[in-house]
């Protein structure tokens, strides 16, 4: 069977989904779990394949990204029992514009370790921000999207880079101004297709039997932790980078392990509790924060892990790299529009199989060899063939992501809303990027 009806298949699967989960008629979990077995069904490979694939990505779902969203989790709890969430909505509504410094987190989270990760642990800082809005979700989500496919040291963009052997400094250069511009498109996007209504939250809380405003250190201490956990991110981001002082040893395995998730939720829950000086009696119990925080994130917990079964079943079926090598002999000789193809690769790779760095590796060493011959040989070539991979490789975020997941939930959209407003953002999104380096490359050559 040819891997472009494989391909065909699986859409017709996300169709599948997003009709059953409408109106919540069938859980996410169930659904996705189902749309694997679908998927193998229409591809025609054994019951044995499916489970062995299903199995390993589940688990490698939650290992990856499980312990770092129930790190957001029992932050945002936390916050929330402290006061620290309401204080920083309350701080907020004085404030000219809420987009702004989503928009800013988003661009300092884009060059995490990955988009996912860096959502779920600025979540708890969203929620006071933009009032735990669907809009602040989606503002958050599409502008990390954009940093991860332009700004180094995220691991696409080092990726595309080292592989196609690109300069560093015209990429920053390059990628920096289009992040923003691609951030603010972003932005609009967002204010234009979801509500910014802010959910209610009480402004007082209380301490010893006591109740009273909530202290404005409470919503400091939260900015601070969120801060810090990105900041970890970003630093494990470093150990992509694959030559000295971080391509090997000691120093890379140190860098890798800062953002390490299980680090991650005892430096954000311990910090949380120390800088905000506060605390309720067995808050870290069943009956407490902890237990609290478990209970709602556990269905988002089975979703990822559904869809990273679903995303493995894709990458081992092989049908991503092998549409995407359609493409190149449909590629112009030369001129800009050349750039069109390295973003095509890394976004078909990416729609059908989920992964972002494995979209951005294969799709960069598709475009080693073709860089000189497609007229891309020279140094600003090479650049912003690189960017095109790493932009191509966040496009498009759907129901075997991460990401889509995180923003899905906690912008309570639907499937199949989410798959408008997410998935269609990052690819009106992308298709900007796309058209700045086509331009830039016009303007160049």
């Amino acid at each position: 069977m040819s891997y472009l009806i494989y391909a065909a298949i699986l859409v017709a699967v996300v169709a599948l989904f997003a009709l059953i989960t409408a109106r919540g008629r069938v859980h996410p979990f169930i659904a996705l779990v189902l749309a694997a077995f679908a998927f193998n069904y229409g591809v025609g490979w054994s019951l044995s394949f499916v489970v062995k694939s299903f199995s390993v990505g589940f688990g490698q779902s939650l290992a990856a990204l499980g312990l770092i969203v129930v790190t957001g989790a029992l932050v945002a709890e936390i916050a929330d029992g402290t006061g620290a969430t309401a204080r920083l909505q309350q701080m907020a509504r004085g404030w000219r514009t809420r987009t702004a410094p989503l928009a800013v987190l988003g661009l300092i989270g884009g060059m995490c370790s990955t988009p996912a990760a860096a959502f779920a642990v600025l979540n708890p800082l969203r929620r006071g921000i933009g009032g735990d809005s669907p809009r602040s979700a989606l503002t958050l989500g599409l502008s990390l999207s954009a940093g991860h496919g332009l700004l180094i040291p995220a691991p696409t963009v080092l990726a595309s880079l080292t592989i196609l052997r690109a300069d560093w400094g015209l990429a920053v250069a390059i990628g920096l101004p289009v992040a923003l511009l691609a951030i603010a498109f972003g932005a609009l996007f967002a204010r234009a297709s979801a509500s910014g209504l802010p959910s209610a939250l009480d402004t007082t809380t209380t301490i010893g039997g006591t109740t009273m405003q909530a202290p404005r250190r409470g919503a400091l201490a939260l900015l601070v932790v969120s801060l810090v956990l990105v900041a970890m991110l970003i630093v494990q981001s470093l150990g992509d980078i694959a030559s000295e002082p971080f391509g090997g040893g000691n120093d890379r395995h140190f860098i890798l392990a800062i953002g390490s998730p299980a680090l991650l939720l005892a430096t954000g829950v311990g910090l949380l509790l120390l800088l905000s000086w506060s605390w309720e009696k067995g808050g870290l119990s069943e009956s407490g924060w902890a237990g609290r925080a478990l209970a709602k994130v556990a269905p988002l917990l089975l979703i990822l892990g559904a869809a990273g079964g679903l995303s493995k079943v894709a990458q081992d079926v092989g049908m991503a790299e092998m549409t995407a090598e359609y493409l190149i002999p449909l590629a112009p000789a030369s001129g800009a529009l050349v750039l069109v193809l390295p973003f095509a690769l890394a976004a078909i790779i990416k729609t059908l199989q989920g992964s972002s760095l494995v979209a951005a590796i294969t799709a960069a060493g598709m475009m080693m060899e073709l860089a000189a011959p497609l007229g891309l040989g020279d140094p600003m070539g090479r650049a912003l063939a690189a960017l095109a991979v790493s932009a191509g490789a966040m496009t498009v975020p759907q129901i075997n992501d991460g990401l889509f997941w995180l923003v899905t939930r906690a912008g309570r959209f639907s499937p199949p809303a989410a798959l408008a407003r997410l998935s269609g953002g990052v690819l009106v999104q992308s298709g900007l990027i796309l058209a700045c380096l086509v331009a830039i490359r016009a303007a160049t050559a």
